[in-house]
């Protein structure tokens, strides 16, 4: 009886001794989960704190545009109290602003409020047509806006609706 006892003891050591402590290492990496989104919130919150925030700028071209555009595009976006960002340059190659294709811009810019107007410009002779140009901000939900038209070399044009509920 003495031996079977120390054999089922035995046999439970071993058993115990090769598993793996599941809970241990789910909560580990649910540990290390927070850990990361509260580092990423660190982050943000210490961005913000000195005044710049991020925005996402998606450019659809349109499927009526030259197959590719080597243009160089400029784009002002801004609110209602006059804050305006520019992104000055925003360099194209061949294989940008493609016919029917969009392309992402992530942009770290000084925080402006709700964005209520957008305006395009273009230099360069391959001409280009936008489709729409959707703006992501750090507070508020994105904002569309729809072009459909060539934009003309050298002149800006775009949409203003800070006068107006969006």
């Amino acid at each position: 009886m003495k031996a079977l006892t120390l054999i089922l003891a035995f046999s439970i050591i071993i058993a115990y001794s090769s598993a793996t402590p599941t809970l241990v290492t789910l909560l580990q990496s649910q540990m290390n989960q927070y850990s990361t989104l509260n580092l990423t919130q660190h982050r943000i919150n210490e961005t913000k704190l000195m005044g710049m925030c991020s925005y996402r700028i998606t450019i659809k071209t349109n499927c009526n545009s030259p197959k590719y555009s080597k243009n160089t595009i400029g784009i002002l976006f801004g609110d209602a109290d006059g804050k305006e960002i520019t992104v000055l340059k925003v360099d194209s190659e061949p294989e940008l602003f493609e016919r029917c294709k969009t392309l992402i811009y992530d942009v770290l810019e000084h925080c402006i409020g709700k964005i209520c107007k957008l305006y395009v410009a273009r230099i360069g002779s391959d001409g280009w047509m936008p489709e729409t140009i959707v703006v992501y901000d750090h507070n508020d939900p994105p904002i569309s806006f729809n072009y459909n038209y060539f934009i003309p070399e050298g002149i800006r044009r775009g949409s203003n609706y800070c006068g107006h509920q969006i």
